[in-house]
């Protein structure tokens, strides 16, 4: 930053208060991964247990309002937990209210009922991480409001223009919600005309004597019958059902209008107008707040990768060895004619206008090609660093550009050094792959995606198409942790790696290997271009503690950055075919479509 165009009393964020502003991040257990995976398993338990009840003149079917409601905020909270969790303080208990009074209250049996106290006790973990994640965000505002407690300023007045935040969102949202309500106004009119036409109609009992697709033929007092069904398999020949007949139009009184088309249309328009609107709303609140009113001004240092991520680091950290948080930052002021795409990737001095916290919304003054202070703000949402975060400034062979400078992966260059001193020099490919114990934990997610294709073929045959097939959406993670813990691999040969995941393989020569990391049970292996392969979650970490063991993927991490840095110890032959290994997603897929249609025929 040129002199003179900086506060005298801004503070400089050095690297003990970045540290401990850092340190204020809520516990592991709140990360909103385990709030989504503890409802999507307690909603498909629920499912699961949750006892089929036929259509009949006592109980009809009807349009399900209330649990289309509930189904609509369990998807919708899958996504508010990421992204909004001030909407998630009064989403959760709504949803949780809402199970209890409609599915715990009246459930008929214990197994039913310890689902649904499962749902309302996974939505009470979503809503508590929720709250430790909005204290934390507090607890950060608070340190640094302390640090700038003599330094609040508003924008500079000669920063050119201002970046509008959330207006095409507000109004996207809003044009979708218009469609959700028109939906559900069609849906209730047709609801209402059908009971109108009911009223008025006469029923007459009939003797089932066929049925057809979507149909029953009905001998009656007066003679033959034929009306339209959605469940006629609920209807065996030989029973006895109720007809309501009005002229040319007749239905069974068991089944009335379904208007389970309008209600997916009204979810599928609401959910994302809903979403957009909550997030569009609070980003232009936020962006006002840094508009028009004095705010916390804080000296930085920040770095652009090769992605578009803004990195920002503490004032001292002119290394780069430490960010504390990333986000995409735009211009105020679009870039003239000819200006050059490519990101700048130095280190840079700037000054952050308000108050940084996880989520939240901040303006950036730099100095632009001409000296003068050029506005930039937050167009996205601030995340958190983690230790596993690899921003790439450098562009690697082949990549295009210069090459620049700046840290790589964090690679643990102990291990490697150990394995390349225990290392033979390469002569046959090297494998590695899933553990023994690993293997047999792949029976659990087998054993769930077993149970959930006999669930979906159970429900599909007696009720048909509804809500409940939405099941086959947890089928893919089911797959692909089993397929991971049978099979993943990696094969070394004079070529490069063959990395096989859950559902293809692919082939990194080694002039294009950067690094290879392993962290939290998952393995990266880094190209020079920036981009990388990964394989999440093949690892246990903490068994692989308790049995004081290094896990195969840390092994091939270690091993295979000795082979980038001493080629001497690289394979000389090249690898055949079947040593690729072979992804077994779609395999285990194929097995899951043949059970499904034994259990369908049978």
């Amino acid at each position: 930053m040129p002199p003179g165009r900086t506060p005298d009393d801004t503070p400089s964020w050095t690297w003990p208060e970045a540290a401990r502003w850092s340190r204020e991040r809520p516990p592991g257990w709140a990360r909103p991964g385990w709030s989504a995976l503890a409802l999507l398993l307690s909603v498909a338990w629920a499912v699961a247990v949750e006892p089929l009840v036929p259509c009949s003149d006592e109980a009809p079917c009807g349009p399900d309002w209330l649990g289309a409601v509930q189904v609509g905020l369990v998807v919708a909270q899958l996504l508010w937990y990421f992204r909004l969790p001030e909407v998630t303080l009064v989403s959760a208990p709504l949803l949780a209210a809402l199970v209890t009074w409609n599915e715990l209250l009246t459930a008929p049996g214990t197994a039913s009922r310890t689902a649904d106290s499962a749902v309302v006790a996974a939505l009470a973990l979503g809503w508590a991480a929720a709250q430790q994640r909005l204290a934390a965000r507090q607890r950060q505002r608070h340190l640094v409001e302390l640090l700038c407690s003599g330094a609040r300023h508003p924008l500079p007045k000669d920063a050119p223009g201002r970046l509008p935040r959330g207006t095409a969102g507000v109004r996207t949202g809003l044009v979708l919600c218009a469609v959700a309500a028109a939906a559900v106004g069609a849906g209730l009119n047709g609801t209402a005309a059908d009971a109108e036409r009911a009223a008025a109609a006469t029923a007459v009992r009939g003797e089932v004597t066929g049925s057809g697709e979507e149909s029953l033929r009905l001998r009656t007092a007066d003679g033959e019958l034929t009306v339209a069904s959605l469940y006629p398999e609920e209807h065996p020949v030989g029973s006895t059902v109720t007809a309501l007949v009005d002229g040319d139009w007749s239905r069974l009184a068991a089944e009335p209008y379904d208007a389970f088309g309008w209600q997916l249309l009204a979810l599928a328009a609401a959910l994302p107008g809903l979403t957009l609107v909550a997030a569009s709303a609070l980003a232009r609140r936020r962006a006002g707040a840094l508009e028009n009113a004095e705010v916390p001004v804080l000296r930085v240092l920040l770095r652009t990768d090769l992605d578009g991520d803004t990195w920002v680091y503490s004032a001292g950290d002119t290394e780069g060895l430490t960010p504390l948080f990333s986000c995409t930052v735009a211009p105020c002021k679009p870039a003239g004619p000819g200006k050059d795409a490519e990101p700048d990737t130095r280190m840079h001095e700037a000054l952050l206008h308000g108050a940084p916290h996880e989520g939240g919304e901040l303006a950036v003054v730099v100095a632009g090609p001409d000296g003068e202070p050029l506005l930039a703000r937050t167009d996205s949402r601030i995340r958190l660093a983690d230790e596993d975060d690899v921003p790439v400034f450098v562009r690697g062979p082949g990549s295009g550009g210069e090459a620049g400078t700046g840290p790589g992966p964090s690679v643990d260059r102990e291990a490697a050094d150990r394995a390349a001193a225990a290392m033979p020099p390469g002569t046959r490919p090297v494998r590695w792959g899933p553990e023994r114990h690993t293997r047999y934990l792949a029976l659990l997610p087998l054993t769930g995606a077993g149970f959930l294709v006999a669930n979906i073929v159970r429900r599909l045959v007696s009720d048909g198409f509804g809500w409940h097939l939405g099941q086959v959406l947890l089928l893919p993670a089911a797959l692909t942790a089993a397929a991971l813990f049978l099979g993943w691999r990696v094969t070394a040969d004079r070529s490069g790696l063959w990395l096989t995941g859950a559902w293809k393989v692919e082939h990194l020569p080694w002039e294009d290997l950067r690094a290879v990391t392993h962290i939290d049970g998952s393995l990266e292996a880094h190209r020079t271009d920036g981009s990388h392969w990964r394989l999440a979650d093949i690892g246990i970490p903490w068994l692989d503690r308790r049995l004081r063991r290094d896990p195969s993927h840390a092994r091939a991490a270690a091993e295979i950055n000795a082979m980038r840095d001493h080629p001497h110890l690289r394979p000389t032959e090249e690898s055949p075919l079947l040593d690729h290994g072979m992804p077994l997603g779609p395999l285990l897929l194929g097995a899951c479509v043949l059970w499904g249609a034994a259990l369908f025929f049978a």
